[in-house]
């Protein structure tokens, strides 16, 4: 990355004031028009940097900035997947991130993150997924239970069979990460529309012409679909059936208190939590919502709790499960439980790129989207705009997933 910025500069000092005329009529030149569907985190960073290298970019959300996924994310920035190949795409992202962060102000917390089992069966689960770095300049720091405690005295891990440290990590405020995208790019002249659902396209033979919704078509050369869940659906009314798993997962957050902790713990049992730094705690006990006879249709499809008193017993377990590891957490009030929809690929990893039968649509689809928004945003705008495909999305392609819709 340092390498390819310094390249950047030193080509823009050669080229000299002779070509000051021709960068000026570049300029001057109107860039493509560009519709980003989906106002998420991961759709937020793609319109910001389409429109920082000068495209017309019009965003349309069905409901609003962050109202889905990424509002329900645990926004943890993380390398951790057995895929080396995904890793090193996710590393980039990371890296990406630091340098957001020192330009936009985007708040991450760096404050690496802790693993730890309390039995045998867990103690492998951590040990595999430490090794995963063992051999980069990221390799982490085993730790026993004195260690534990000396760097993360805030927290008692009660049974202890393993753990490690990850210095890399961080953590982030989804929504307000979001706002910052949108922000830069409404600077660079971006239209940002919501509520603004999308009912059709506009097509010319093979390809897109514009967007369609209630207030009419808007026109564009080029769109990027990254709609979270509700990509299926737009991909539908483009001949292409695309099928995501159904992922629920609840996340408790608790009233604010002091700061005591800057990472991200995964604990025993499925327990996973962090402190925003406004002092809220946030965490879950389980990777889905728990399969108990009332949690069928939730299980089955998207919906809400079917009432609050189930809602608020979800969120006051998981506090009680926190406050015997974490103290600072106990007689902490639940100011709410989110029910999310995770967007995950039936293969677990992400869908970017260009439709096979449609030059000019993109469409990204992916879990992991707080992690991932840096990278895939400044990817997608290079493909998009340039046309530059860079291996490192190779295996990603929608071509993989994707399947004529019924009947075409």
């Amino acid at each position: 990355m340092k390498r390819r910025v310094a390249l950047q500069l030193l080509s823009g000092l050669l080229l000299g004031s002779t070509t000051a005329p021709v960068l000026a009529a570049a300029r001057a030149r109107p860039g493509p028009r560009v519709g980003v569907i989906g106002a998420g985190i991961v759709g937020a960073s793609i319109a910001m940097h389409l429109a920082r290298a000068g495209a017309r970019v019009t965003v349309f959300d069905r409901t609003g900035p962050a109202a889905g996924a990424t509002r329900n994310s645990f926004a943890w920035v993380d390398p951790w997947t057995l895929d080396p190949h995904y890793q090193q795409l996710r590393l980039r992202s990371i890296a990406a991130y630091h340098g957001l962060d020192r330009q936009l102000g985007l708040g991450v917390v760096w404050g690496g993150y802790i693993d730890w089992g309390a039995s045998d069966a867990e103690a492998l689960d951590v040990r595999e997924l430490a090794r995963t770095l063992a051999h980069t300049r990221f390799a982490v720091h085993a730790l026993d239970a004195a260690g534990f405690r000396r760097l993360s005295p805030a927290i008692e891990p009660g049974p202890f069979a393993a753990a490690f440290y990850s210095p890399m990590d961080g953590h982030l405020d989804p929504v307000r990460v979001t706002g910052r995208f949108l922000d830069v790019a409404r600077r660079h002249g971006a239209d940002v529309r919501y509520p603004a659902e999308v009912t059709g396209f506009a097509t010319t033979a093979d390809r897109l012409a514009g967007v369609v919704t209630k207030d009419g078509v808007t026109h564009v050369d080029h769109v990027v679909i990254v709609a979270g869940t509700e990509t299926p659906r737009l991909l539908a009314m483009l001949g292409e059936t695309l099928v995501l798993a159904h992922a629920p997962g609840i996340l408790a957050h608790s009233a604010p208190t002091g700061v005591v902790t800057r990472m991200v713990y995964d604990g025993p049992g499925g327990l996973e939590f962090k402190q925003m730094a406004d002092g809220s705690i946030v965490g879950t006990d389980s990777e889905q919502v728990p399969n108990l006879p009332q949690h069928a249709e939730i299980r089955e499809h998207a919906m809400d709790f079917p009432t609050d008193a189930l809602r608020t017993a979800h969120g006051e377990r998981i506090l009680g499960k926190l406050a015997r590891v974490m103290p600072a957490a106990k007689g902490l009030a639940l100011e709410r439980l989110t029910l999310g929809f995770r967007v995950l690929p039936t293969d677990g990893l992400p869908i970017v790129g260009a439709l096979p039968a449609i030059g000019n649509a993109h469409v990204v689809a992916t879990h992991s989207g707080v992690t991932l928004a840096p990278i895939l945003g400044h990817l997608v705008a290079d493909e998009v705009l340039h046309r530059r495909l860079d291996p490192m999305l190779a295996p990603y392609r929608p071509g993989r997933m994707l399947q004529p819709a019924a009947g075409t």
